[in-house]
């Protein structure tokens, strides 16, 4: 289907009838994609490129449809200094934002350049071979791109080595992980250098060097005999335990590190480490279920790297609750807190990737009931993410539940079409060392994380100043934990995953 989004732009920025949105291009298509459902996926769009572009929310949107071709005039090109052919900046930022969907290009009208069509080809060459080389992201992420992925469940399934080596490509966790560990250490040394009799003042005093001297070692000999116990919870293969060596030696800390870990894959690995490349350290492995552990003592630091997409949909918070009692009332947990955010989404891509994966043989359209992680692309996020869910370590109260329940409502600037919510999370790894996959305030760099989407089984059209209104359940069973989603504006869906009857995380 050729399309000229030009014409929408006018209609898209005024009060409209109905009659007169079946004029706005976008509202052809939607109207196109609709009727002919069960084979859209079969469906592309020729975006015709106009002189005058509309405005950004119009742009944005095209961006969750199937666009895969660029129709260009020779009308839209100038003439540079040495006459070859070039497009105004503003209509090479659009062309070089459609690249990254893969878009194909085609020139057509007359040849208005005396060097022949060949410049023009030349110069959209020069334009694609001009891109700005992919970020770590998107080099990381090639080809995952609006694919679904099933979450994972470390506690049921053991991960494989391929999977450690994918979370261990990620030097920006890791670092952000040492830096908090670090400061958490010189947070503990300077508790306990308060209480001693050695006092800071002592240092610094310009005179009497000699007693300086004698305060400075006393100073250091207190500091080198202060031992923290550092316990990494789900070591894996070991790159928190190198992260808790490295800070320590940093802060000038002597540590005690216990690897607790109960996958068969990763213990191999950390005993190999233990014996070789840690050796002499003290680094001790206990092998065994973090909930269900006696260690010899408690700790005075935990860390950990539970997180999944949604921040607790991997189960950190059953997790971290269950190890609670290894940890000394005045403990650090890292992380110490964590957010989960959800926002409307916009995209015709994952919708039907959902519907392909349905069984056909089921009359319940199990793969719309289920969360996905998603390296989105095609999609337009239609209104702001919000807070979810919360939740801190150590817990406060022993006996608070970990089900938590939630309702948003998102302003709608535009008409759209729902097909799911999109959820992120940020969390707090020690004061302001964070890790975010928010999308306006995504660490940089950062690839072990993907956001995760909560489809719906049939899209929703609003209208522009509709307001969306989602309630989120995240339930917890003695066995289970499940999360159910539901719209209730503008018009009520059904309660998705009802009691968990399609998809459970395992305890």
């Amino acid at each position: 289907m050729v399309i000229n989004f030009n014409s929408s732009n006018e209609m898209e920025n005024k009060e409209s009838t109905p009659d007169e949105l079946f004029c706005s291009p976008w509202h052809w298509w939607l109207n196109l994609s609709t009727m002919t459902a069960d084979i859209s996926d079969a469906l592309g769009i020729v975006l015709e490129i106009p002189n005058d572009l509309p405005n950004e929310s119009v742009i944005s949107r095209w961006f969750s449809e199937p666009v895969v071709c660029l129709l260009i005039d020779t009308q839209l090109f100038l003439t540079n200094s040495k006459g070859y052919p070039v497009l105004p900046k503003s209509h090479q930022y659009i062309i070089n934002r459609f690249f990254k969907l893969n878009v194909q290009i085609v020139l057509t009208g007359a040849c208005r350049n005396d060097k022949g069509y060949t410049a023009y080809q030349q110069y959209i060459a020069w334009l694609w071979q001009s891109q700005d080389a992919p970020d770590l992201y998107e080099e990381q992420s090639k080809g995952l791109e609006d694919q679904l992925q099933e979450p994972l469940q470390p506690l049921r399934d053991n991960l494989s080595s391929t999977t450690y080596s994918i979370f261990e490509m990620d030097p920006f966790k890791y670092q952000a992980y040492e830096t908090a560990i670090y400061r958490a250490l010189c947070d503990r040394l300077s508790k306990y250098n308060e209480s001693n009799t050695v006092e800071e003042k002592c240092l610094t005093k310009p005179s009497q060097s000699s007693q300086t001297k004698e305060h400075l070692n006393a100073f250091i000999n207190h500091n080198s005999n202060i031992c923290q116990v550092v316990m990494v919870l789900g070591a894996g293969r070991g790159p928190l335990v190198n992260a808790t060596i490295n800070a320590a030696e940093k802060a000038q800390c002597k540590v005690r590190i216990y690897a607790i870990e109960k996958n068969p894959n990763a213990l191999c690995t950390l005993r190999s480490r233990i014996n070789h490349e840690w050796q002499g350290l003290d680094v001790q492995l206990i092998e065994g279920d973090m909930r269900n552990l006696k260690t010899p003592e408690k700790a005075d630091i935990f860390v950990s790297e539970l997180l999944g997409s949604f921040g607790d949909n991997e189960l950190s918070p059953e997790c971290l609750d269950g190890a609670q009692p290894m940890l000394k009332d005045d403990g650090i947990s890292i992380p110490c807190s964590y957010t989960s955010y959800v926002a409307p989404l916009q995209s015709l891509q994952i919708y039907n990737e959902t519907r392909r994966s349905k069984d056909v043989t089921n009359r319940v359209g199990h793969s719309m009931e289920t969360p996905y992680v998603v390296r989105l692309r095609n999609c337009q996020i239609l209104s702001s993410p919000q807070p979810a869910f919360t939740f801190e370590h150590p817990k406060k109260e022993s006996n608070q539940s970990n089900a938590r329940e939630v309702c948003c409502s998102f302003n709608i600037q535009q008409d759209a079409v729902v097909h799911g919510i999109a959820g992120y999370f940020e969390a707090i790894l020690y004061k302001d060392v964070t890790l975010s996959t928010h999308p306006d305030r995504h660490s940089p760099q950062m690839v072990s994380w993907f956001p995760l989407v909560f489809p719906f089984e049939y899209p929703i059209h609003v209208r522009s100043k509709d307001r969306i209104t989602l309630y989120l359940w995240r339930n917890v069973s003695s066995r289970y934990v499940w999360y159910e989603w539901v719209l209730t504006e503008p018009r009520p869906t059904k309660i998705h995953n009802a009691a968990g009857h399609v998809y459970k995380i395992a305890l």
